[in-house]
Protein backbone atom coordinates (compact mmCIF):
# COMPACT_ATOMS: atom_id res chain seq x y z
CA UNK A 1 0.00 0.00 0.00
CA UNK A 2 0.83 3.23 -0.42
CA UNK A 3 1.03 5.68 2.50
CA UNK A 4 -0.21 9.03 2.29
CA UNK A 5 0.10 11.77 5.00
CA UNK A 6 -2.28 14.33 5.35
CA UNK A 7 -0.97 17.25 7.77
CA UNK A 8 -3.52 20.13 8.62
CA UNK A 9 -3.90 21.68 12.03
CA UNK A 10 -8.17 20.73 11.20
CA UNK A 11 -9.42 17.61 12.08
CA UNK A 12 -12.17 17.86 9.80
CA UNK A 13 -10.29 19.26 7.09
CA UNK A 14 -7.79 16.08 7.24
CA UNK A 15 -11.12 13.93 7.49
CA UNK A 16 -12.35 15.39 4.71
CA UNK A 17 -9.21 14.83 2.67
CA UNK A 18 -8.91 10.84 3.38
CA UNK A 19 -12.40 10.28 2.60
CA UNK A 20 -11.74 11.45 -0.52
CA UNK A 21 -8.29 9.46 -1.41
CA UNK A 22 -9.83 6.22 0.61
CA UNK A 23 -12.37 7.05 -2.54
CA UNK A 24 -10.03 6.93 -5.21
CA UNK A 25 -8.50 3.14 -4.57
CA UNK A 26 -7.94 0.97 -1.59
CA UNK A 27 -3.71 0.93 -2.26
CA UNK A 28 -3.38 4.42 -0.41
CA UNK A 29 -2.86 3.94 3.21
CA UNK A 30 -3.73 7.24 4.74
CA UNK A 31 -2.43 9.21 8.20
CA UNK A 32 -2.37 12.38 9.46
CA UNK A 33 -1.04 15.35 11.84
CA UNK A 34 -1.51 18.50 13.10
CA UNK A 35 1.48 19.94 13.04
CA UNK A 36 5.37 20.47 11.70
CA UNK A 37 6.60 18.41 14.43
CA UNK A 38 3.95 15.75 14.01
CA UNK A 39 4.96 15.55 9.90
CA UNK A 40 8.49 15.34 10.63
CA UNK A 41 8.12 12.63 13.04
CA UNK A 42 6.25 9.76 10.96
CA UNK A 43 8.39 10.96 7.80
CA UNK A 44 11.19 9.69 9.86
CA UNK A 45 9.51 6.68 10.98
CA UNK A 46 7.10 5.63 8.02
CA UNK A 47 8.03 5.44 4.11
CA UNK A 48 5.47 8.04 3.10
CA UNK A 49 4.93 8.24 -0.85
CA UNK A 50 3.32 11.67 -0.67
CA UNK A 51 2.22 14.34 1.62
CA UNK A 52 -0.46 16.67 1.27
CA UNK A 53 0.72 19.87 3.80
CA UNK A 54 -1.27 23.16 4.48
CA UNK A 55 0.73 25.94 3.90
CA UNK A 56 0.57 27.24 7.76
CA UNK A 57 0.59 24.96 10.80
CA UNK A 58 0.39 25.60 14.33
CA UNK A 59 4.13 25.39 14.63
CA UNK A 60 5.71 26.59 11.37
CA UNK A 61 5.78 28.00 7.89
CA UNK A 62 5.52 24.76 4.43
CA UNK A 63 8.45 27.64 3.39
CA UNK A 64 11.26 26.35 5.65
CA UNK A 65 9.47 22.98 6.27
CA UNK A 66 9.39 21.96 2.52
CA UNK A 67 12.84 22.78 1.96
CA UNK A 68 13.79 20.43 4.82
CA UNK A 69 11.71 17.68 3.92
CA UNK A 70 13.17 17.55 0.25
CA UNK A 71 16.82 17.53 1.42
CA UNK A 72 15.41 14.44 4.10
CA UNK A 73 13.15 12.81 1.83
CA UNK A 74 13.58 13.60 -2.03
CA UNK A 75 11.28 11.21 -3.06
CA UNK A 76 8.39 12.28 -1.23
CA UNK A 77 5.66 13.80 -3.69
CA UNK A 78 4.17 16.90 -1.89
CA UNK A 79 1.39 18.88 -2.49
CA UNK A 80 0.74 22.35 -0.66
CA UNK A 81 -2.65 23.72 -0.44
CA UNK A 82 -3.46 26.86 1.61
CA UNK A 83 -6.21 29.75 1.50
CA UNK A 84 -2.98 31.82 0.63
CA UNK A 85 -1.70 33.32 -3.06
CA UNK A 86 -0.88 30.76 -5.40
CA UNK A 87 0.92 33.84 -7.66
CA UNK A 88 3.28 34.71 -4.19
CA UNK A 89 3.78 31.28 -3.00
CA UNK A 90 3.08 28.83 -5.59
CA UNK A 91 5.74 29.55 -7.73
CA UNK A 92 8.44 29.54 -4.51
CA UNK A 93 6.83 25.78 -3.83
CA UNK A 94 7.23 24.44 -7.38
CA UNK A 95 10.53 25.83 -7.92
CA UNK A 96 11.42 24.47 -4.32
CA UNK A 97 10.53 21.14 -5.61
CA UNK A 98 6.57 20.45 -4.48
CA UNK A 99 5.15 18.74 -6.57
CA UNK A 100 1.61 21.12 -6.93
CA UNK A 101 0.24 23.91 -4.77
CA UNK A 102 -3.72 24.31 -4.99
CA UNK A 103 -5.70 27.09 -3.60
CA UNK A 104 -8.49 25.55 -1.00
CA UNK A 105 -10.91 28.00 -2.56
CA UNK A 106 -10.84 26.00 -5.49
CA UNK A 107 -13.41 23.98 -6.68
CA UNK A 108 -14.13 20.29 -5.24
CA UNK A 109 -13.36 18.81 -8.93
CA UNK A 110 -9.96 20.70 -9.00
CA UNK A 111 -9.10 19.31 -5.82
CA UNK A 112 -9.49 16.00 -6.82
CA UNK A 113 -7.40 16.58 -9.98
CA UNK A 114 -4.79 18.08 -7.88
CA UNK A 115 -4.72 15.19 -5.78
CA UNK A 116 -4.73 12.45 -7.61
CA UNK A 117 -2.09 14.18 -10.41
CA UNK A 118 0.39 14.27 -7.37
CA UNK A 119 -0.17 10.90 -6.13
CA UNK A 120 0.96 9.38 -9.34
CA UNK A 121 4.04 11.46 -9.12
CA UNK A 122 3.21 14.18 -11.59
CA UNK A 123 3.43 17.89 -11.32
CA UNK A 124 -0.16 19.89 -10.45
CA UNK A 125 -0.83 23.28 -11.95
CA UNK A 126 -3.70 25.28 -12.25
CA UNK A 127 -3.91 27.56 -15.16
CA UNK A 128 -3.19 30.49 -13.37
CA UNK A 129 0.27 29.04 -11.87
CA UNK A 130 1.30 27.57 -14.50
CA UNK A 131 0.86 31.19 -16.89
CA UNK A 132 3.09 32.66 -14.08
CA UNK A 133 6.11 30.03 -14.60
CA UNK A 134 5.67 30.37 -18.27
CA UNK A 135 5.93 33.67 -18.84
CA UNK A 136 8.94 35.91 -19.03
CA UNK A 137 10.16 37.63 -16.35
CA UNK A 138 8.70 41.39 -15.30
CA UNK A 139 10.07 44.89 -15.63
CA UNK A 140 10.94 46.22 -12.90
CA UNK A 141 8.20 48.56 -12.89
CA UNK A 142 5.47 45.63 -13.63
CA UNK A 143 7.01 42.81 -10.40
CA UNK A 144 5.47 42.26 -7.40
CA UNK A 145 7.45 43.70 -4.57
CA UNK A 146 6.47 40.32 -2.58
CA UNK A 147 8.69 38.65 -4.96
CA UNK A 148 11.54 40.38 -4.13
CA UNK A 149 11.48 38.88 -0.20
CA UNK A 150 13.31 35.99 0.56
CA UNK A 151 12.07 32.94 2.18
CA UNK A 152 12.13 33.84 5.57
CA UNK A 153 11.39 37.86 5.15
CA UNK A 154 8.30 36.93 3.36
CA UNK A 155 7.32 34.27 6.73
CA UNK A 156 8.04 37.43 8.98
CA UNK A 157 5.35 39.47 7.41
CA UNK A 158 2.85 37.43 7.24
CA UNK A 159 3.15 36.69 11.09
CA UNK A 160 3.40 40.29 11.18
CA UNK A 161 0.11 40.98 9.24
CA UNK A 162 -1.60 38.24 11.38
CA UNK A 163 -1.16 39.95 14.03
CA UNK A 164 1.77 38.80 16.12
CA UNK A 165 4.49 40.73 17.44
CA UNK A 166 8.26 40.40 17.01
CA UNK A 167 8.52 38.51 20.30
CA UNK A 168 5.83 35.93 18.76
CA UNK A 169 6.95 35.51 15.53
CA UNK A 170 10.42 34.48 17.02
CA UNK A 171 8.89 31.75 19.10
CA UNK A 172 7.15 31.26 15.86
CA UNK A 173 10.21 30.23 14.25
CA UNK A 174 12.67 29.58 16.52
CA UNK A 175 14.18 32.67 16.00
CA UNK A 176 15.89 35.56 18.44
CA UNK A 177 13.85 38.61 18.53
CA UNK A 178 16.69 40.95 17.03
CA UNK A 179 16.87 38.59 14.19
CA UNK A 180 13.13 38.78 13.19
CA UNK A 181 13.55 42.46 13.48
CA UNK A 182 16.20 42.55 11.29
CA UNK A 183 14.10 40.60 8.65
CA UNK A 184 11.06 42.78 9.51
CA UNK A 185 13.16 45.78 8.39
CA UNK A 186 14.58 44.24 5.24
CA UNK A 187 11.13 43.84 4.27
CA UNK A 188 9.49 46.60 4.96
CA UNK A 189 12.71 48.42 2.92
CA UNK A 190 12.11 46.25 0.23
CA UNK A 191 8.23 47.03 -0.01
CA UNK A 192 8.90 50.79 0.68
CA UNK A 193 7.23 51.25 4.02
CA UNK A 194 7.64 53.29 7.50
CA UNK A 195 5.41 51.77 9.61
CA UNK A 196 3.16 49.02 10.59
CA UNK A 197 0.08 49.84 9.34
CA UNK A 198 1.34 50.76 5.43
CA UNK A 199 3.04 47.50 5.93
CA UNK A 200 -0.17 45.73 6.18
CA UNK A 201 -1.69 47.48 3.77
CA UNK A 202 1.08 46.78 1.09
CA UNK A 203 1.08 43.32 1.78
CA UNK A 204 -2.33 42.59 1.47
CA UNK A 205 -2.66 44.62 -1.69
CA UNK A 206 -0.01 42.60 -3.89
CA UNK A 207 -0.70 39.14 -2.14
CA UNK A 208 -4.34 39.49 -3.96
Amino acid sequence: MECILIADDHEIVRSGIRLMIEGFSKKYDCIEASSSTEVMQLLSTRQVNSLILDMFLADGSTLSTVDYIIQLYPYTNILVYTTNSESIYGKRLIQKGAKGFVCKRTSLGELEKAIQTVLQGEIYLSQDLKASLLQPAKSSALQNPIDALSDRELEVVEYIVMGMGNKEVAEKMSLDVTTVSTYRRRASEKLGVQNLIDLKEKFLLYKM
